[in-house]
């Protein structure tokens, strides 16, 4: 299971996980978007050089997207290792991760480079501590585009100045519930930050999981946007445990049968779809954090989680599946999952 999802670290309660990236471009080429095959080659070649020669960096190793299959690269995407943005680039493009799969950077999406570590609750010093020494190490060895009134070049104008990109990933239930979850996210836009789905930019808000990040990475230093977007983190994280709060005080049954509710569904639907069970597993999420739930750990909730996406759902099972037969098969998981935990033995419904 990749880091970010082992449900520790300061916040965790609220925050799932931290992400801090730093996008770049070099200077000898064109952007991806308008590179040739040959030009796209040459990047990837010279990035993954750097990586290798750099001794900070010795953990690190080039996965190129055009030597995996479709299945193998949404994998990586759902791991968050990747964006959905090199699955559909042409040309060669790819990742370079570390051993720990806790930094990944991203050759040949958007920009030439986007360098991110990602890991559970809210620590974003820690993270971009990391990240800036990378950046400093490998910088040494590669020429990046930079204007003097703008800053790092790069593909998307909110992304050039910094190329710093904080991002959050926080679970909103209480105030979902609450029905004021718009009115504190139009607050946080405000302050300048964003919140949107997940699973992606332009993607829709399922599970109750919010991604808040900077809207500008132009304009403040690295450390003044961090802290800003972290305050702003922690300020939500608060509001939202007081909802928690009210929840628990003036609708303690109905919240009772809503998590339960929910585990009945998943305990015995024969079909489930991704959003279908985000949804549900809100529920048990909020349960757990509540004390109101005990038949899994939120570890264990975020294992099921990752594993009910389609990439990760086809390489359990070893096959290729359509729509409906993941439905059928993430169905299956869910049943075999909660069987054992009630058992405390190993399972499997589908053979």
């Amino acid at each position: 299971m990749p880091p970010w999802l082992s449900g520790e670290g300061p916040d965790a309660d609220v925050v799932v996980s931290s992400r801090v990236r730093l996008a770049r471009n070099l200077a000898q080429h064109r952007f991806p978007g308008r590179a040739s095959m040959f030009e796209r080659a040459e990047v990837f070649q010279e990035v993954s050089a750097a990586f290798r020669e750099t001794p900070q960096c010795s953990s690190f190793n080039p996965v190129s997207f055009s030597k995996l299959d479709k299945n193998e690269q949404r994998f990586l995407v759902e791991e968050r290792l990747a964006g959905a943005g090199l699955e559909n680039a042409e040309g060669e493009r790819g990742i370079i991760l570390d051993e720990t799969r806790r930094v990944s950077v991203m050759v040949n999406g958007e920009d030439h480079l986007k360098l991110q570590i990602l890991d559970a609750g809210l620590r974003p010093q820690e993270l971009w501590g990391v990240v800036d020494a990378i950046d400093d190490a490998v910088g040494m060895r590669l020429t990046y585009a930079f204007d003097g009134r703008s800053g790092f070049l790069t593909c998307r104008p909110a992304d050039a100045g910094t190329g710093l990109r904080a991002s959050f990933l926080v679970h909103l239930p209480g105030l979902t519930l609450a029905r004021s979850v718009d009115t504190v996210l139009r607050g946080a836009a405000q302050m300048g930050v964003s919140a949107r789905g997940f699973l992606g930019e332009h993607s829709p808000v399922a599970g109750d999981l919010y991604a808040l990040s900077n809207a500008s990475a132009m304009g403040s230093t690295e450390n003044a946007i961090l802290d800003n977007t972290a305050t702003v983190a922690r300020h939500i994280a608060g509001v939202e445990r007081k909802a928690r709060q009210r929840l628990l005080e003036e609708a303690h049954l109905r919240l009772i049968d809503r998590i339960q509710r929910a585990w009945g569904v998943l305990c015995h639907a024969r079909l489930l779809g991704v959003n279908e069970f985000l949804a549900l597993a809100s529920d048990l999420r909020l349960g757990i954090e509540c004390n109101l739930f005990d038949k899994c750990t939120r570890s264990e909730l975020n294992r099921l989680t990752l594993f009910m996406l389609p990439g990760h759902l086809r390489a359990y099972y070893k096959k290729t599946m359509d729509d409906e037969e993941c439905r059928a098969a993430r169905a299956d998981l869910v049943r075999a999952f909660f069987k054992r935990k009630k058992t405390g033995k190993r399972t499997h419904e589908n053979g």
